[in-house]
């Protein structure tokens, strides 16, 4: 009977092999086991990246969109507390007002005068607010005021009516002042810029409109009544209190009657609101169906990986044991 033998150097080359073979994997498994990811991405998606790539561009378009959407909902967010102050300073103003039909003194009056004025100067503050720096009220004109000063605002209109001796006369010169084009309001009262806020891009398609601008007719016809009874603390027909009265009465109807403008104006924007809210809960959505896709390409079963590293730690162990072992075999034991 002829035997075929296996030289030595062949033997340490098969065992250098084998040894490298399992240290690889043993590496290979240790990884993945410790970061829970599997270590050869090519070899998982058999050389075609085209999934992972798709899936990592639409994770970054999404995060975009809700960054963009966090913004759109902090601003919406500072418009709606102000609008909610113009709205309660106003309702205020208004039942202060509707009390001046009944007022009897110059004391009631300028009571009532100073206390509107004071109220115009929170609508005015309001309409200033800024949200992370930017105000929200003046267009694209972010980084100015919307609008002058309370201050500034009744002193222009003090020359405006200088030389009015009627509450009609003082109402119209307000009015012109507040709504005629080219007027003082356009001129020194609004600040801001003519062309609105562009729209917020939330989502694919999905845009949120907050363009509204304190040269809104709703905000000027506010301020205008707000400013018609505050005047009378300034001393507008001084000495004429019917004359005051009456301007206090006239501002008190101009609120009442805007009213529902400045609710209409709350719940559009609170429609608006909703729609960030809907389309952020959309994409949270879809970035963890991604994220769970990912995670499904990508990840390893920690307990397949333990059992395949245990495994191949043995068969480590056992090829130095048995390596150890031949390395120290005589012709006596190769003969037994």
């Amino acid at each position: 009977m002829s035997y075929v033998s296996v030289g030595d150097m062949a033997h340490s080359f098969s065992f250098r092999r084998q040894s490298f073979q399992l240290k690889t994997n043993i590496n290979r498994l240790g990884n993945e086991l410790a970061s829970g990811r599997v270590d050869d991405l090519s070899k998982r998606v058999s050389g075609d990246f085209t999934v992972i790539s798709g899936i990592e561009t639409s994770l970054k378009t999404l995060d975009a969109y809700r960054m963009a959407q966090k913004e759109a909902g902090q601003f919406a967010e500072a418009m709606q507390i102000s609008l909610g102050v113009v709205q309660e300073q106003s309702a205020k103003a208004t039942s202060t007002l509707l009390l001046s039909a009944n007022a009897a003194s110059q004391t009631q009056v300028q009571n009532i005068a100073t206390d509107v004025r004071q109220q115009f100067e929170a609508v005015v503050s309001a309409l200033n607010t800024q949200s992370a720096g930017r105000s929200i009220f003046a267009g694209t004109a972010t980084d100015k005021p919307a609008i002058a000063s309370a201050s500034s605002i009744l002193a222009d209109l003090q020359v405006a009516i200088a030389g009015q001796t009627t509450a009609g006369g003082v109402a119209s010169v307000v009015d012109d002042w507040f709504n005629l084009a080219g007027g003082g309001f356009e001129i020194s009262g609004y600040q801001g810029s003519t062309t609105a806020l562009a729209a917020f891009d939330i989502g694919a398609g999905q845009q949120a409109d907050m363009s509204i601008t304190a040269a809104d007719p709703t905000f000027r016809e506010t301020l205008k009544n707000l400013a018609l009874a505050a005047l009378v603390s300034e001393g507008a027909l001084d000495g004429d209190l019917p004359g005051q009265a009456e301007l206090l009465e006239r501002a008190g109807d101009g609120l009442l009657s805007i009213a529902d403008a400045q609710t209409s104006m709350r719940a559009n924007l609170g429609s608006v609101q909703a729609q960030i809210e809907l389309v952020s809960v959309q994409t949270t959505s879809e970035i963890s169906g991604l994220e769970i896709t990912r995670t499904g390409l990508l990840s390893v079963d920690p307990y397949t990986a333990a059992s395949e590293l245990e495994q191949a730690q043995t068969q480590l162990e056992t090829l130095y044991a048995l390596t150890s072992r031949m390395s120290r075999m005589n012709l006596v034991d190769f003969l037994r």
